[in-house]
């Protein structure tokens, strides 16, 4: 198996390396068509010697065997012969330049290396972490979100089912299958949880909660801001959405006056938008009699001034604009990618992408003096993102939250109602088939101010449902 060291291949193409590797003179001929026969007849224990292994892409470079029957055959030799170890090691040592990085993705894309083979590959003690993020990422950018999805949930509990209420402590929950029964509402337990399953069965009700609204000149005002929505991100084969729920929370009504001061700015949020999509605006808090307001925010509804105070302004979200539906499910792949190799593998690429965590702004506190307060501007709605290839039904609510009510104690003082929170963004993205799938993503009412003006109403959000390619 010697007499290799006459081949130079950093300075050759890989089917130069083959052609020199299978014609080079005290090579046994046996031994070859041994190899090429072993992956044409998917047969690796006919493999003379397991070192010979290193050698399997060269009948595909030399045109004797296809890249399907090689994918097979690798796929058998990790599942059912145990040798996931030699092949991780060659692929990320690439022995005479055989295990080119356009070789291996092309197998990793292929359906004939089955997702539990290229998760064990990926998982490998010899796979380098920066190797295996490139073929996650490959697949995402490829448009091999399928693949993708059946690669990261292998190794994955088989099925995480919620029979009763539960709170979530993790963003991203990840099975082969999630079911929540009819009745039961998951609650994330922080602003965004993402859903990563084959098979996504949601018979009830998923609640997320986004920034918070701002705080009132004292508690016993009363007149908070409301809470922006949260983000949910689904990402599966199948899915039946059953409810998902992230409207804007309702700014808090006066419980009396008597605090003094302006009105806290309620917080921002974080959306990721499709190029040529607009982020709603929150409403703007009414006006007292001295024509103090809360300014809208990007998504976040203002409260209304007390009198001689201002009304908090709205959460000016963040928002991050991404070219196509395409590329917005490849970004978040990548991020799943990365949070998958660092906290379920336990490999930490040299460069990351973040997670897609969005969630909606909170509404502006109102502003209070001794005699009046102004209303408290309502939550943003949130942002829902749901990639399956077959998209069952589905309710989606991302609302934006009305706002609270002004009061004044006496004829000669005034204060503006609170603003309503902007709606939300919800994007379905799907590959095949798009079932029935309702949205709302009304802007939050204002209300009338106590003998000042009225806040206004939150702007609409945006509901887009589109078909993205899908290549496996």
């Amino acid at each position: 198996m010697g007499g290799f060291s006459t081949v130079t291949p950093s300075a050759q193409s890989a089917t130069s390396v083959a052609q020199a590797v299978w014609s080079y003179t005290p090579r046994s001929l046996t031994d070859i068509q041994s190899l090429v026969n072993a992956i044409q007849n998917n047969d690796p224990g006919a493999v003379p010697d397991y070192s010979d292994f290193q050698y399997v892409p060269v009948p595909y470079y030399a045109g004797q065997a296809s890249l399907t029957q090689v994918a097979a055959f690798i796929d058998n030799a990790i599942r059912n012969y145990g040798l996931v170890n030699p092949i991780a090691n060659f692929i990320t040592n690439n022995p005479y330049n055989l295990w080119t990085t356009n070789f291996v993705a092309s197998l990793a894309a292929n359906p004939y290396l089955t997702a539990t083979s290229l998760n064990m590959l990926l998982s490998n003690v010899n796979m380098s972490a920066n190797y295996a993020q490139f073929l996650l990422y490959y697949l995402a950018q490829n448009y091999y979100y399928n693949k993708w999805v059946e690669t990261v949930t292998a190794n994955a509990p088989s099925s995480i089912t919620f029979s009763a209420n539960a709170t979530l402590s993790t963003n991203v929950l990840i099975a082969q299958s999630i079911t929540i029964a009819s009745g039961v509402t998951v609650t994330c337990g922080t602003y965004a949880c993402l859903f990563v399953a084959q098979s996504f069965n949601n018979q009830g009700t998923v609640v997320a909660y986004g920034a918070p609204g701002g705080l009132p000149a004292t508690s016993s005002t009363g007149n908070y801001g409301g809470t922006g929505g949260g983000g949910i991100v689904v990402i599966a084969v199948t899915a039946a959405l059953g409810t998902l729920n992230v409207n804007g929370g309702t700014g808090a009504n006066v419980v009396s006056v008597g605090g003094i001061g302006s009105g806290g700015t309620g917080a921002a949020g974080v959306f990721f938008i499709i190029s040529g999509i607009s982020t709603p605006m929150g409403g703007a808090g009414g006006y007292s009699t001295n024509g103090h307001l809360g300014v809208a925010g990007i998504n976040g509804g203002g409260g209304g001034g007390g009198w001689s105070l201002y009304g908090g302004n709205g959460g000016n979200a963040t928002v991050y604009s991404i070219s196509s539906p395409n590329a917005m499910v490849t970004y978040i792949l990548q991020g799943l990618s990365d949070w998958w190799l660092i906290n379920v593998v336990g490999k930490t690429p040299s460069s990351t992408t973040p997670l897609t965590l969005i969630y909606g702004s909170g509404g502006g506190a109102g502003g209070a003096d001794s005699y009046a307060a102004g209303g408290a501007g309502g939550g943003g709605g949130g942002e829902v993102i749901v990639y399956a290839f077959n998209i069952l039904s589905g309710s989606v609510n991302a609302a934006g939250g009305g706002a609270g009510d002004a009061v004044y104690a006496t004829n000669l003082q005034t204060a503006g109602g609170g603003g309503g929170g902007g709606g939300g963004l919800v994007f379905i993205l799907y590959g095949a088939t798009s079932g029935s799938v309702t949205a709302n993503v009304a802007g939050g009412a204002g209300t009338t101010g106590s003998g000042g003006s009225a806040g206004l109403a939150g702007a609409n959000g945006t509901a887009y449902i589109v078909a993205v390619t899908v290549n496996g």
